[in-house]
């Protein structure tokens, strides 16, 4: 059994399994999770017997660091892991005002095939548990003894498509006995699967939910996002519409603005009279140019512009402020380049 993302009282529980009392299950939790500490032979406060007892019967699949980089800012790190099946997945770190956030990925790879992002170029390989998920956050506070104030489900990979699995990651954030995260510091962004966000809304949990739109219309949605062609744009706009009713939350709209696509002024009054009725902020975002990807990102004054533009309408919208650009901090670059370059 992999004991990493086991809670407080299931570590307790194996402990009495094992013939031991249940505070060791506490301390071994202390261990993990605490001071980071995933060997056995090193938990010395653990009594002999149950080290030897974990070892021969269980593990702790902590992911490897392969390769980090770090912004010349020191606010935005991002870090390339290998799981113990050899799957490799990254994540980002960013240092706000506010504290530090991780961008978290949900797959190994991505089934979308959203045109202008790499995350998807060799397609779907798996889903990530949520313990494996969990080990992103703890990557980045072991590394550098942070506290975690916030995460974004945007990393690689589609989270609706990985629903149960993102939904048990999202309650092992908010342990009290962990990590203490608040719903309400968590945000998941989707691509738009319809149905599971019906689902999602039962869930009833006061989360930010986030719609990579990227487009006004499904005849330019349909080109950068196959995924639309089977969950047209009216028919995604009553599901949030729904979700926005049963949950009282606010949500965001990311839009990737791409020169010559999605930016013209057109556009932008296209995008306000699509989203006036729902309860949102537009967060627009100027495409980061990835080698491989034949799409450009706007001139500054056209991004201005279009901001403008929707204000002006009466919409929430601000541009994203960029962090990471210098290392390609954009979820997918990374693994890419290092499946392109090494061996794995």
């Amino acid at each position: 059994m992999n004991l990493w993302g086991k809670t407080k009282e299931e570590l307790r529980q194996e402990s009495v399994r094992l013939g031991f009392p249940a505070y060791r299950g506490q301390q071994l939790h202390d261990y993990l999770y605490h001071r980071g500490v995933h060997d056995f032979a090193e938990m010395q406060q653990l009594p002999r017997a149950l080290r030897d007892a974990l070892a021969e019967a269980h593990s702790v699949d902590f992911p490897t660091v392969v390769k980090r980089q770090l912004s010349t800012d020191g606010q935005t790190a991002k870090i390339l892991v290998r799981y113990h099946d050899g799957a490799l997945v990254e994540s980002v770190l960013m240092h706000h005002h506010y504290g530090y956030s991780v961008c978290v990925s949900t797959q190994v790879g991505c089934a979308v095939g959203c045109t202008f992002c790499a995350s998807g170029q060799n397609g779907l390989i798996r889903n990530l548990t949520a313990e494996e998920m969990l080990a992103q956050l703890y990557v980045f506070k072991s590394h550098l003894g942070i506290a975690i104030h916030s995460l974004v489900l945007m990393g690689s990979g589609e989270p609706l498509q990985n629903y149960r699995e993102v939904v048990r990651f999202m309650h092992l954030c908010a342990d009290p006995d962990g990590l203490q995260m608040s719903y309400r510091n968590m945000t998941l962004s989707t691509s738009g699967i319809t149905d599971e966000i019906y689902r999602l809304a039962k869930e009833r949990l006061p989360i930010t939910l986030a719609l990579s739109l990227h487009a006004p219309n499904d005849t330019i949605r349909n080109r950068i996002m196959p995924i639309s062609r089977r969950y047209p744009l009216p028919e995604l706009m009553r599901a949030l519409q729904a979700y926005s009713e049963a949950t009282r939350r606010r949500m965001t709209c990311e839009y990737i603005l791409i020169r010559g696509v999605n930016d013209r002024p057109e556009h932008a009054d296209e995008l306000a009279r699509l989203v006036k009725p729902l309860r949102c902020h537009i967060n627009l975002i100027p495409l980061n140019e990835n080698e491989g990807i034949p799409l450009f990102r706007p001139a500054q004054t056209v991004i201005d512009a279009f901001c403008a533009r929707l204000q002006h309408s009466g919409i929430a919208a601000t541009v994203r402020k960029e962090m990471g650009k210098e290392i390609q901090a954009a979820c997918g670059q990374l693994r890419l380049r290092f499946l392109r370059q090494t061996p794995v």
